[in-house]
C-alpha cells in the first residue's frame, strides 16, 4: 500500500493569509503529487493563557499574537479554486465552538464547490481562553462534540431532518446543498485520548492522533479496533492519518499498523523549500 502524503502549512507572520502565496503553495503541492493539504483553526489567540498546549513539553503553542491564522474553511475554499485534485482537510476544526446547524451548511457548501474533496477534521480543542472569548462552555465539550456530529449527520442524510438533544434541537428542516457523498462530509476525528478513539469509531471516516509515540499509537489502535467492533464497524472503515515520521523504519512501523496517510509541515512562503522537502520525503522515506 502506497501511503498518501499530506502537507500542513507552517503558520507564522502574515503570509498565511496572502492570496498569491496561498495560490502558489497549493498549486505546487498538487503538481508534486501530494494528496492533501490541512488547515488549522484558532478563532482567537489570547495574549496570555494558563491552558496547557498538549503537543509541546513546554505547554505553549508556537503561534502568537502576530501570526495570521486564516479561517480554515475560507482558506480551503480559496485553495479549491486554484486546484483540481488536491484534497482539502481541516486539522482541526474546534467543533464545540461552532453551531452544528450552521457548520453543516458551511461544510457541505465547501464539499460541493470543491467537487467532493473536503475532509472535515474535528477536535475538541484545549484552549479554555478561546472558548471563553466565544462564550462557549469549556466543560462537557466532548459531549457537545458528539451531539454536534449526530446533528450534522441528520442534516446531511435526512429530508426533512430532525434532532433533539441537550445542546441543540431542530425539527423538520432542510439543509442544502447536500454533501457529495451519501453519508455526508467525511469526518476525521483528531485526538489521542480514549474519548477521541470512541468518537472516531462512532462517527469517523478517519482518525488523526496528533503527537503520540509509536507505542502509544499501537495501544490506541487496539482500543480503536475494539470500539469499532462495539459500534458494528471494523477498523478498516476508519482511515488513519499521522504526523510524518522522519525515517523509513518508523514509517514502516506505522504502515504495518494500518496508517494510510502521513502529513509533513512546510512553509508556504518558501516554495523552493516546499519543493525540496516534499521531493526528499517522497524519495528518501515514502519510496525507500
Amino acid at each position: 500500500m502506497e501511503l498518501k502524503l499530506g502537507v500542513m502549512p507552517i503558520l507564522g507572520g502574515t503570509g498565511a493569509a496572502d492570496p498569491a502565496t496561498t495560490a502558489r503553495f497549493v498549486r505546487l503541492l498538487e503538481d508534486l503529487g501530494c494528496e492533501s493539504v490541512w488547515a488549522v483553526e484558532h478563532v482567537v489567540v489570547p495574549d496570555d493563557y494558563t491552558s496547557a498546549y498538549p503537543y509541546d513539553p513546554g505547554g505553549r503553542m508556537s503561534l502568537g499574537a502576530g501570526d495570521d491564522i486564516p479561517d480554515p474553511l475560507h482558506w480551503l475554499t480559496f485553495a479549491a479554486a486554484h486546484t483540481t485534485t488536491l484534497r482539502l482537510g481541516t486539522a482541526m476544526l474546534i467543533l464545540p465552538e461552532h453551531h452544528p446547524v450552521d457548520l453543516a451548511k458551511r461544510l457541505a457548501t465547501v464539499d460541493v464547490l470543491s467537487g467532493g474533496r473536503l475532509l472535515a477534521g474535528i477536535g475538541v480543542g484545549w484552549l479554555r481562553e478561546e472558548y471563553d472569548a466565544l462564550g462557549v462552555p469549556f466543560e462537557e465539550r466532548g459531549a457537545r462534540a458528539d451531539e454536534y456530529l449526530a446533528a450534522m449527520h441528520a442534516l446531511w442524510t435526512q429530508a426533512p431532518a430532525s434532532h433533539t438533544g441537550r445542546f441543540v434541537s431542530f425539527h423538520d428542516v432542510h439543509s442544502r446543498p447536500r454533501p457529495t457523498r451519501p453519508g455526508g462530509v467525511p469526518i476525521v476525528v483528531g485526538g489521542h485520548s480514549l474519548a477521541a478513539v470512541r468518537r472516531a469509531a462512532r462517527f469517523g471516516s478517519g482518525w488523526y492522533p496528533l503527537g503520540v509515540s509509536a507505542d502509544r499509537f499501537a495501544e490506541l489502535r487496539t482500543a480503536l479496533a475494539a470500539e469499532c467492533a462495539a459500534a458494528g464497524r471494523t477498523i478498516d472503515d476508519v482511515e488513519i492519518t499521522m504526523r510524518a515520521p522522519g525515517n523509513v523504519g518508523e514509517l514502516e512501523t506505522l504502515r504495518s499498523l494500518g496508517v494510510s496517510r502521513v502529513v509533513i509541515r512546510a512553509d508556504p512562503a518558501d516554495l523552493v523549500g516546499v519543493r525540496d522537502k516534499v521531493r526528499r520525503y517522497q524519495r528518501e522515506v515514502l519510496r525507500a
